[in-house]
């Protein structure tokens, strides 16, 4: 629909498309803009990835089973191996029963690392945890084994949404300035691995109950991530480096492109210090919602 409320004239509209995809955003539009996404990302797709298991042959074909509503790859290794760890995706199938087809839940497969999406989204991304090159280290990891009992805790979320996202705006609205607030870190999480994200489901009479996995439950449960914002930076460093985002041709036939920017991350407490009228959110104790609340949220500032 159409927004009125400025002597008749339409100010914005409601659109429903698929913002990952860029043909959805139509031609390249070099005006300049700003994209807006308050808790945005925390909903975006994300993939895991894990390491091969220790023992895997390499295998090339793939096996599909149901309706599959991600990806996530597991590459090979063998025993001794001393190069860099082989990656795996993971893919989630329905279960479906044999007599009439029904789904009847929902299982995870770890398969050879293939996706371009996820293989850029870690190139972008780094491994200044240590996580691919030693898995957290040997010492880590045998602990997490031992206190947990589930090799599931060696995973890790990738955000290839997000990735999808900022190429896509890099590409067709290459003078954007993006604004995005979200989570830094959510409480109780349950479900394995890092940067696993909160499942969260309500029981009859509103109770919350948070779920250890995304597999049970599926379609009646909310499911967000905690955002990496220094690693936020790096996918939109990436983003415009790989699509040359911000390049604009001129009538001479050249180019223009602005000098290089860098990302902002601030706490949400310094943007609203910052831009917000603070005397108008405060209570009449003095309690402010605007910096007091929010502490797991930052802004991000292209």
């Amino acid at each position: 629909g159409d927004g009125g409320g400025n002597g008749g004239r339409a100010t914005y509209t409601v659109e429903r498309r698929d913002a990952l995809d860029a043909g959805r955003w139509g031609p390249v539009d070099e005006d300049a803009c700003f994209v807006v996404a308050l808790e945005v990302l925390d909903n975006l797709p994300h993939d895991r990835v894990m390491r091969a298991r220790e023992n895997t042959c390499a295998t090339t074909d793939e096996t599909k089973m149901g309706e599959n509503t991600s990806t996530t790859k597991m590459g090979e290794t063998k025993m001794g191996d001393e190069t860099p760890p082989r990656l795996a995706q993971t893919r989630v199938f329905a279960r479906r029963r044999g007599e009439d087809n029904a789904v009847d839940g929902f299982e995870q497969r770890e398969e050879p690392l293939r996706d371009p999406l996820i293989a850029r989204a870690l190139d972008a991304v780094g491994d200044d945890e240590g996580f691919f090159s030693s898995f957290g280290s040997f010492g880590k990891a045998a602990a997490d084994r031992w206190i947990r009992g589930a090799r599931d805790w060696n995973a890790r979320f990738v955000p290839t949404g997000a990735l999808a996202l900022l190429e896509t705006l890099h590409e067709r609205r290459p003078r954007h300035r993006l604004i995005a607030a979200d989570f830094d870190s959510l409480p109780n999480v349950r479900v394995p691995g890092i940067n696993a994200p909160l499942v969260a489901t309500q029981s009859p009479g509103g109770r919350t109950r948070d779920l250890a996995t995304y597999l049970e439950h599926v379609g009646a449960c909310d499911v967000f991530f905690p955002t990496n914002f220094d690693h936020l930076a790096r996918l939109d460093a990436f983003a415009r480096a790989r699509t040359g985002g911000g390049t604009k041709r001129l009538e001479n036939g050249g180019s223009s492109r602005p000098s290089k920017r860098s990302a902002r991350v601030i706490t949400t407490r310094e943007f609203m210090r910052a831009h917000a009228d603070l005397g108008a959110t405060a209570t009449g104790s003095g309690y402010n919602p605007l910096t007091q609340d929010f502490a797991n949220t930052k802004f991000f500032l292209s």
